[in-house]
């Protein structure tokens, strides 16, 4: 059964989108993705079909090209005809309650929600991922992190770099190896990345006069520490996690915008120290050409 369901324009993606969905399937398994152009057989009920496997997959991916708005047919967009399959594809996406991400290709900016339908207008509210062709690879890592949380199948990585994580595995190894022979504070050790394990909350005062209450919630897979953490109310998947002297370092990234300017990606890096039932918290909050100052507080053990 498909895990995911790609949306898009023939005329403004198609190209994108069949190198998107054979670069997931690659790593979540054939038939891991679906995608009309291929997935529909010759005298199928289209619009059955779209609607049966948009309830069964756990996610959406959203592709949007330059063309993907001002599309038209007969002098009208396309967008604003209620028959048309990508706005239907879409409203049934946002009514299920599943995750929806838009992918913004070829250089697309994100639509602003006035320029949408009104019922595709919580569109607009979704953190957009872009892939661009000269960044491809680093691009879909991060998509691939961000559908972790939602996939109940784990990407298979590529044969090259299974050997690279392999490699990477036997240093991380050694390294946990030699750090358990250090001492911290007076000759106490330093923990294992095994105290973190587990879910935290945390009353964080943000820089805009805003207080939220957050959790961060970490397990071991294989001696890797995974999981997500919450900024602004909102669950994130975690990013370049690395767990060094005793800390746990890693980034997420959300989006701001401001009145109708594009939204710009905002990056939240964190180092956590673990003590007993306390966890030690810094944040610093980067953006394109800024970082503010760094927010540290103490969240506890749920």
């Amino acid at each position: 059964m498909p895990s995911l369901f790609v949306s898009y324009r023939r005329e403004d993606s198609a190209g994108f989108a069949g190198r998107l969905t054979d670069a997931l399937e690659q790593r979540l398994g054939v038939g891991s993705v679906f995608r009309d152009v291929d997935d529909i057989t010759p005298g199928e009920d289209f619009e059955a079909v779209i609607e049966r496997k948009l309830r069964r997959v756990e996610a959406v991916l959203v592709v949007i090209g330059p063309g993907w708005l001002d599309a038209a047919r007969d002098g009208q967009r396309r967008l604003d005809l209620a028959g048309d399959f990508v706005r239907r594809e879409i409203e049934q996406a946002l009514a299920s309650g599943k995750p929806v991400v838009p992918i913004l290709v070829g250089g697309a900016p994100m639509p602003a929600a006035a320029s949408l339908p009104p019922s595709l207008r919580s569109l607009a509210n979704r953190h957009a991922l872009a892939l661009g062709d000269a960044t491809w690879s680093a691009d879909l890592a991060r998509l691939e992190a961000v559908l972790a949380q939602w996939l109940t199948t784990p990407a298979r990585p590529a044969a090259t770099t299974d050997r690279r994580r392999r490699v990477l595995a036997v240093v991380v190894a050694l390294g946990v190896a030699l750090g358990l022979g250090a001492w911290w504070f007076e000759g106490d050790p330093a923990p294992g990345p095994e105290a973190i394990a587990g879910t935290w909350t945390a009353e964080v005062s943000y820089p805009w006069d805003l207080t939220l209450r957050e959790e961060y919630e970490f397990e071991l897979r294989g001696g890797r520490v995974e999981g997500r953490a919450s900024f602004l109310g909102t669950p994130r998947a975690l990013e370049a996690v690395e767990w060094r002297d005793g800390r746990l370092h890693f980034l997420t990234r959300s989006a701001s915008q401001s009145g109708s300017a594009p939204p710009s990606e905002l990056e939240q890096r964190y180092e956590m120290q673990p003590e007993g039932d306390a966890l030690h918290i810094r944040l610093e909050i980067r953006r394109s050409h800024s970082v503010d100052p760094p927010l540290e507080f103490v969240a506890q053990r749920r």
